[in-house]
């Protein structure tokens, strides 16, 4: 049997399900991760669907799928759930969840779920933390099949069959390959704040993020707030122990650079009051829902994150690199998935959904090459370049549909203020009830016997 071994950049949500697969499959892998093992995460919510449930159900054992579901916050109970569209008065404008075929989701806290999908591989000591990838080159052997072999920041190297990059929308794995379709979206900026809240505080906010997310549409400025509320369990029952419980709290608030006069965002001397300041013409309830992330002296940890997207390639992008002066790029044997290929915005909450699914289009292709070492003669570059291809094409056609969908590589200026909110609202109360019973009557029996 010729050997056969995996690594994997980035142990984020996608990089870890993969891993479990390949475990699971007793394929040799390696986990790198750049960040160190002991680093400081808070929680947040992720919301989870058909499209995550697919790499699950490929990758994982059983009881891993039951651990998870068991963390599926309150929404599991009332099914699965999309956000709600409001304007800056606080006005509902449209329950997403009416919309038949619009992607629905529950929600799970991204702390709970990264722990789920990390144990089985720390406790095989898969994993490497604290090691950054910086470049590969393809190493030619004795007997004429080809490596790879990956370089860390400690100046470190491991050989493997297949790299595969999953190490999000600022990916090293994709700028060394030499595709780089990731783009920075610099129309806006994106202010981000998480945290907890005691299910007392929660009490006190907005009914609609009992239900889902919110998202609130504004002169070019997006406002999105989303809660996990942990599932009620039976043995709940004295009120006192469920407010012990904590939900986390999560929310973006996207504004037009054109709005400030600040140059730089690191300009801005307090984040949290130029946020406040911003939406000081909203509702006040939005000032509430900001506000939750104050500490007791009233200061806030904001964090700026990088808008990020990407382009659909080439289905021909490696062939057209061939000729390049660096024979290394677009190597068949270097893989991309997840943010590392198809970074899209964050408004319709499918990146971590996509980049799950990829795992579950992936994984096949890497076992049919590990069967294909078991037969003691190492996979062939062309058919690794085959199994490489059967899995771009079939990524490529569904992920970069959801780039589409989130708005592609610029931020939509939607005002729901206005005309365009009246519009949505009526067409929300009239033509969706239409379009829902038909959808129910006529697509969807059709879609379950299918």
């Amino acid at each position: 049997m010729a050997s056969f071994k995996v690594i994997v950049v980035g142990g984020g949500l996608a990089g870890a399900l993969l891993a479990n697969g390949l475990q699971n499959n007793d394929v040799d892998v390696r986990v790198y991760e750049r960040d160190k093992r002991d680093v400081e995460r808070e929680g947040y919510q992720i919301r989870l669907g058909e499209s995550a449930m697919l790499g699950f159900r490929a990758c994982l054992k059983d009881q891993d799928i039951a651990a998870i579901s068991k963390s599926f916050g309150q929404s599991s109970v009332s099914g699965s759930t999309a956000p709600t569209i409001m304007n800056s008065r606080c006005e509902e404008i449209l329950d997403l969840t009416a919309i038949p075929s619009y992607a629905k989701s529950f929600a799970i806290s991204r702390v709970v779920l990264h722990d789920i999908l990390t144990e089985p591989l720390k406790q095989n000591g898969l994993v490497t933390y604290g090691n950054a990838f910086s470049r590969y080159e393809i190493i030619h052997k004795a007997d004429g099949s080809e490596r790879v072999r990956a370089y860390f920041s400690d100046s470190s190297f491991d050989d493997c069959d297949i790299l595969i990059g999953a190490d999000g929308s600022r990916s090293q794995v994709n700028r060394e390959v030499g595709l780089q379709n990731l783009v920075s979206i610099n129309t806006h900026w994106a202010f981000l704040a998480k945290g907890s809240l005691t299910l007392e505080q929660v009490y006190e906010l907005p009914s609609q993020l009992h239900r889902g997310p919110i998202i609130v549409f504004s002169k070019g400025a997006t406002l999105y707030y989303s809660l996990y509320l942990p599932s009620l369990q039976a043995e709940d029952t004295d009120r006192s122990a469920r407010d012990e419980r904590k939900a986390f709290f999560f929310w973006v608030l996207s504004i037009p650079r054109s709005h400030s006069h600040y140059k730089s965002v690191s300009e801005i001397p307090d984040k949290f009051e130029f946020c406040l300041d911003f939406i000081q013409d909203w509702d006040p309830r939005f000032g509430q829902l900001l506000l939750t992330a104050a500490k007791d002296d009233g200061t806030a940890d904001i964090f700026v994150s990088p808008l990020r997207a990407s382009t659909k390639p080439s289905p021909r992008w490696r062939s057209m690199l061939k000729n390049s002066v660096e024979p290394f790029r677009g190597h068949p044997r270097v893989w991309l998935m997840g943010d590392a290929i198809h970074a899209m915005q964050a408004n319709r909450g499918q990146g971590a959904n996509q980049a799950l699914h990829d795992c579950a289009e992936i994984l096949p292709e890497l076992l049919s090459l590990h069967e294909e070492a078991k037969t003691g003669v190492p996979p062939s570059t062309d058919q690794v370049r085959e199994a490489c291809t059967r899995y771009e094409d079939q990524m490529a056609e569904r992920a970069f549909t959801w780039v589409k969908k989130s708005g592609g590589a610029s931020i939509a200026t939607l005002d729901m203020d206005g005309f365009v909110g009246k519009f949505v609202y009526y067409v929300g109360r009239i033509v969706i009830p239409i379009w829902s019973f038909l959808y129910n009557i006529f697509l969807y029996p059709r879609s379950e016997t299918s």
